[in-house]
C-alpha cells in the first residue's frame, strides 16, 4: 500500500492525512490491512485503504460475529450490563413509554429487550444479518428487519429515538449512515450514537492493536463525534464518556451522545485524537512484547500447536510477527462463518473436529479468553493442555 490517501475524511470530507500506523492482516475477510490516518483538516482518526461500503454490507450480512453463534444467539452478562447502562442514559430523555424506538445494527436485540422489559412496547430493530434477526425474534420476541444502512432511505416510518451503538466505527460511508438515520426521526426525535472513545484506548486493557481490527475503521473522540453529527445538521443535547467492562477483565472506553435536528455547534479542530492514537500505539507495542515472548517460546520448542481463534488477533500476528513460524497443526474457531475456510494454509476446523486430538491448544484471544476456556472444558469436554497468549497455562 502506498502513501496516497484514497479515502476522504469521514467527518469533514477533506482529502489528505498523516499516517500514524500501518495495520496488516493475513487473509483478512475484508482486507489485508490499512493505514491509520489523522485528518489534517479536522483531526479525525480513520483507516484508509478499506473496501467500499457495499462490500462491508455483504460482510456484515453474511459473516456477522454479532449473532453470537457460539452462545446460541444469547448475549453475555457483560453485554446486558452495557445495555442496562445505555438505557439508564436514555430513559430520562423519553417523554412516554409509547415512544417508537429503533436500534440500527441491533445484533440479537439485547438492548431493545432491556427497553421492552421496562415497559417500552414500540421497539424495533434493523440488522444486515439474517442470523441476528432470527435470534432477536426467538430470544426476545423483537421484530428485526434485515436491511443495510443504505436501504433505510426507502423507509417512510418515523421514530422518536433511534440508536446506533457500535456502528459508526465500522463504516466506510459514515455520513450517509447518519443522514439515513436522521431522516427517520419524528418531529423532536433524537439520535443516540455510541462509539469507542479514542482518548481512553491506552488505559483500557485489551489485546494490543485490537482497536485497529479488521472491522474498526473510524476512531472517534468526543470532539470528532460531535463534529460528525454537526456536519449532518444535528446538535448535541446530551453527552457521556464512560468505561464499560466489555468482557471479564477487558474494558472498553465509550463516548456517546444524543442529538436532534437543529442548528448545530461545529467543534473546532480535534487536538486530542492524534495524541491519543500515539499513546495507544505505545501501549500496544509494550503489551505486544508479552505475547511475542509466548510466540517465541512456541517457535523454539517446535511443539505441535492447535490455535483456537482465527480472528483479528491471529491474522495480525501471522502478518507481522514470527507467529507464522509456530508449528501449527490446526486452527479452530466456534464461528461457522470461519469454519471450512483456510488460514496460513490450514483449514479452520469446527471444535468437534479436534475431539480426538491431544496437542497443546493455544487460545488466540484476549477478549474472549475466559469464555473460550470455559467452552473448551465445559461445552466441548476437551481436556488438552490450554495455553494463553500471555503465557499462562489455564485449568
Amino acid at each position: 500500500m502506498n502513501n496516497t490517501n484514497i479515502r476522504h475524511c469521514p467527518v469533514c470530507g477533506a482529502s489528505g492525512g498523516r499516517i500514524v500506523h500501518r495495520q496488516r492482516f493475513l487473509d483478512g475477510p475484508l482486507c489485508d490491512g490499512y493505514d491509520v490516518l489523522v485528518c489534517t483538516n479536522c483531526g479525525m482518526g480513520f483507516a484508509d485503504g478499506i473496501p467500499p461500503q457495499s462490500k462491508m454490507d455483504r460482510y456484515y450480512s453474511e459473516q456477522s460475529k454479532y449473532s453470537y453463534d457460539h452462545m446460541d444467539g444469547a448475549e453475555s452478562v457483560w453485554d446486558i450490563k452495557r445495555f442496562e447502562a445505555t438505557a439508564e442514559q436514555l430513559i430520562p430523555h423519553l417523554n412516554t413509554q409509547k415512544a417508537r424506538i429503533l436500534d440500527i445494527g441491533c445484533a440479537t436485540g439485547g438492548l431493545l429487550s432491556v427497553f421492552k422489559k421496562r415497559g417500552y412496547g414500540n421497539v424495533f430493530g434493523v440488522d444486515p444479518s439474517p442470523g441476528c434477526a432470527a435470534s432477536a425474534s426467538r430470544l426476545h420476541g423483537i421484530n428485526v428487519r434485515i436491511a443495510t444502512l443504505s436501504e433505510l432511505y426507502r423507509w417512510d416510518e418515523k421514530f422518536d429515538l433511534i440508536m446506533m451503538l457500535g456502528v459508526l466505527e465500522h463504516l466506510n460511508s459514515v455520513k450517509e449512515a447518519v443522514n439515513a438515520a436522521a431522516r427517520l426521526l419524528s418531529l423532536g426525535g433524537r439520535l443516540y450514537c455510541a462509539v469507542p472513545d479514542v482518548q481512553g484506548l491506552a488505559t483500557c486493557p485489551n489485546a494490543p492493536y485490537q482497536q485497529f481490527s479488521i472491522e474498526h475503521v473510524n476512531f472517534f473522540s468526543a470532539t470528532s463525534l460531535r463534529r460528525l453529527l454537526a456536519e449532518c445538521g444535528m446538535d448535541e443535547t446530551g453527552a457521556w464518556s464512560w468505561n464499560i467492562e466489555w468482557r471479564q477483565g477487558v474494558w472498553e472506553p465509550i463516548v456517546s451522545g444524543l442529538y436532534e435536528l437543529r442548528q448545530p455547534f461545529v467543534p473546532p479542530y480535534d487536538t486530542t485524537t492524534e495524541t491519543a492514537l500515539q499513546k495507544y500505539l505505545e501501549y500496544s507495542e509494550n503489551e505486544d512484547k508479552g505475547l511475542l515472548r509466548t510466540v517465541e517460546s512456541l517457535v523454539e520448542s517446535r511443539e505441535p500447536v492447535i490455535v483456537w481463534g482465527a480472528g483479528t488477533l491471529a491474522r495480525r500476528l501471522l502478518a507481522n510477527t514470527r507467529f507464522n513460524k509456530v508449528n501449527f497443526v490446526a486452527f479452530v474457531d466456534s464461528s461457522p462463518h470461519l469454519q471450512s475456510r483456510s488460514l496460513a494454509g490450514l483449514p479452520v476446523l469446527r471444535p468437534s473436529q479436534i475431539y480426538e486430538r491431544t496437542e497443546l491448544i493455544l487460545i488466540c484471544s484476549i477478549s474472549f479468553e475466559a469464555e473460550i476456556a470455559i467452552a473448551i472444558r465445559g461445552q466441548h469436554k476437551i481436556m488438552n493442555r490450554l495455553l494463553s497468549l500471555r503465557g499462562n497455562f489455564l485449568s
